[in-house]
Formats: structure tokens, C-alpha cells, sequence
């Protein structure tokens, strides 16, 4: 099986996954470390559009499930944002009881290396907002550098938080030492 890390099987996503996505997109701290727009309940329609929108255009993305009991753990989404110039926009979310042990790390890892050896991508980037220092913390990493803030752009209901963009290069990733990297 090719689409699979040390610990995980990464999957195409199917019609009858609409509840996991619509259970781990409507966690309210998910929600707020994952998207800039409105906190809200996502609805059926917003999985299913979510899921067809990869059917549309070039890019990856899979359900992440557990190698050994093959529980649903999150979702894992790169999407070619610019074909011309081979550019792809990371997106990852775990549910929070896999989130700190190092499944982030392995699957984001994974599909870098991916992108540049099988995809032939030249970047990849992601937004990542100010205060998921978990997630900043995979990046950097990995390798992920910062390019540049947003100021203030994101309004949680308490305070405004900036919204980072990294990226990381091709050259800049060394797909021969990919398996051997320190977490």
C-alpha cells in the first residue's frame, strides 16, 4: 500500500466518511486553529463540497487513520495552487486525541516528500495562525521557514491573531535523508 507512513494509512476519502469529516471540522477548537472564517456548524453540503472540490483540480488528499485499529484520526489535504509555477498548499487537522504524539510530524513529513518526489511540486505552503504552537512547532521541524504575517487577521471572539505563511522548497528538502530526520 503506497499511501501509508510508519504508523498510519492514509486513504481517499469516500461518500460515507461526510459524519467523520463533519465530526472533526465541527470540534470548536479545530475549527478556530483551521479556519479564519466564521466559527461555525458545519452542514452536510460543507463536507460534501469540501470533499468534491479535490475531484476539480490537481492535489492530494486522504483520511489518516490509524495503521493498527484503523480509527479515523484526521485528514490530510494538499491542493495545487498553481500549476504553472508546481504549488501546493499544505492543510492537515488531527482530532485532538492524536494530536502530541507525533502523528502531525509523520504525516505532514510524508506528504512533503510526496509533493516533491511524486507530485513534482516546487513549494509547498500553508497558512498557520498565530498561537497553534504545536502546529508552527511541526513545521519548523520539518523545515518550513516563514515568509511573512498577516497582522491581526483572525478574531477568535477574544483577540486578534496573525496569520503566518512558511513554506519550504524542493531544494531545500532532502528526500534522501527524509526517513532518516529527527522528530
Amino acid at each position: 500500500m503506497p499511501f501509508q507512513t510508519e504508523r498510519t494509512i492514509l486513504r481517499a476519502p469516500k461518500p460515507s466518511d461526510n459524519d467523520l469529516i463533519l465530526e472533526l471540522y465541527n470540534d470548536l477548537e479545530i475549527q478556530s486553529f483551521t479556519f479564519t472564517e466564521y466559527i461555525v456548524p458545519r452542514l452536510d453540503r460543507w463536507a460534501k463540497d469540501y470533499i468534491s472540490s479535490f475531484e476539480t483540480k490537481p492535489g492530494f488528499i486522504a483520511m489518516v487513520e490509524d495503521k493498527e485499529t484503523h480509527a479515523f484520526m484526521g485528514i490530510i489535504s494538499m491542493p495545487v495552487t498553481d500549476t504553472k509555477n508546481r504549488v501546493g498548499q499544505l492543510g492537515v487537522a488531527l482530532k485532538k486525541e492524536w494530536q502530541g504524539k507525533g502523528f502531525g510530524t509523520e504525516i505532514v513529513r510524508w506528504l512533503v516528500n510526496h509533493a516533491f518526489a511524486k507530485l513534482a511540486l516546487h513549494r509547498v505552503s500553508l497558512y498557520v495562525l498565530e498561537g497553534n504552537d504545536a502546529a508552527l512547532a511541526v513545521y519548523k521541524k520539518i523545515g518550513f521557514v516563514e515568509e511573512g504575517r498577516a497582522r491581526k487577521y483572525n478574531w477568535d471572539g477574544e483577540r486578534w491573531w496573525d496569520l503566518i505563511l512558511m513554506a519550504i522548497l524542493d531544494e531545500e528538502w532532502d528526500t534522501a535523508k527524509v526517513g532518516t530526520r529527527q522528530e
